[in-house]
């Protein structure tokens, strides 16, 4: 049996039903992987449903576990090794749509959009009077990561003629030309400054009461990263300092929000449900390349290399 602990792409289940029979869990919140016990062979998820050490332990017949997206924060790759069971997922397929999400949230905050918009709806033309947005021609956009995801910003950012500055841990996967500086400096320049980092040990909070000290005031952050970069205790005081102009994020710490945070219904704060790749275009294709991994690995078949995290095939 494979088990999805989210619903999938339609053509991703039957892609995965033409090697075992599928089963949805209904109520993520109440699973309890061992009620399952034997004969789950592969286990599916997309972004909540954890495939942790204890998920791996209850099911002794798993053979792999897929993740329908690029990240692998909530996959225990290292039990998933220990146990011999192959991980696969859907790196680099994400990056053009996170990339225009992480534009669009800019653009977005930048020019108030949604303040606007919700004046409007709201019987209140008059909302233009005195009205003044940031226009982002000129100005600095710091971009904390340069992999795909960055690389593709920092084009956008050029293409709206910005200066755009970086700073990152890697070298780039292609040759880019933007200036390197360090942490403090594109945090105590930039006018907007976009995470674009994976979540680890080194980046979770990577952004707290001491960056946020150092940022340009008035400056914009934007989050495509994963919610736990930043610290929402730290973020909450700086706009409350009123010191950061405005927060947009497509992630938060944890998802979804708990119904009494006060960063829900701070006015500076755009969230969207961290649906970046889920597009007509990338949605399908994050979750048929696992699926297809799945299948070939469930049928004795090679798995196409591009999708099993470097652990490998049991």
């Amino acid at each position: 049996m494979i088990l999805l602990l989210e619903s999938v792409h339609p053509d991703a289940q039957s892609i995965l039903e033409a090697a075992d029979s599928v089963e949805l869990v209904e109520d993520l919140a109440a699973f309890d992987p061992r009620s399952y016990g034997r004969g789950v062979r592969a286990v599916v998820t997309r972004g909540r449903g954890q495939a942790d050490r204890e998920l791996i332990a209850a099911l002794p017949d798993l053979v792999v576990v897929a993740r329908c997206g690029a990240g692998l924060d909530n996959v225990d790759t290292r039990a998933a090794a220990a146990a011999g069971v192959a991980v696969v997922h859907a790196p680099g397929l994400t990056t053009a749509a996170v990339a225009e999400h992480a534009l669009m949230l800019m653009l977005a905050l930048a020019r108030r959009v949604v303040e606007v918009d919700t004046a409007v709806k709201n019987g209140r033309w008059s909302v233009r009077d005195g009205f003044e947005s940031t226009e982002l021609r000129g100005k600095r956009m710091g971009v904390i990561g340069l992999g795909a995801i960055g690389t593709k910003l920092a084009s956008f950012g050029r293409m709206l003629d910005m200066e755009v500055v970086c700073t990152t841990r890697r070298e780039p996967d292609v040759d880019v030309d933007v200036e390197r500086v360090d942490l403090d400096e594109l945090l105590a320049t930039s006018d907007v400054v976009q995470l674009c980092v994976p979540l680890s040990d080194s980046t979770r909070s990577m952004i707290g009461a001491a960056q946020f000290a150092v940022m340009k005031p008035g400056a914009l952050l934007v989050n495509t990263a994963r919610g736990a970069v930043v610290d929402h205790v730290a973020l909450a005081d700086a706009l409350t300092r009123k010191s950061l102009g405005g927060y947009a994020t497509d992630v938060w710490d944890p998802e979804p929000p708990r119904a009494d945070d006060p960063l829900r219904s701070d006015g500076r704060v755009l969230v969207t449900p961290h649906v970046a790749g889920l597009t007509d275009v990338t949605y399908r294709e994050i979750c048929v390349r696992p699926a297809e991994a799945v299948n070939a690995i469930l049928t004795g078949a090679a798995p196409d290399p591009r999708w099993v995290y470097p652990a490998g095939i049991p």
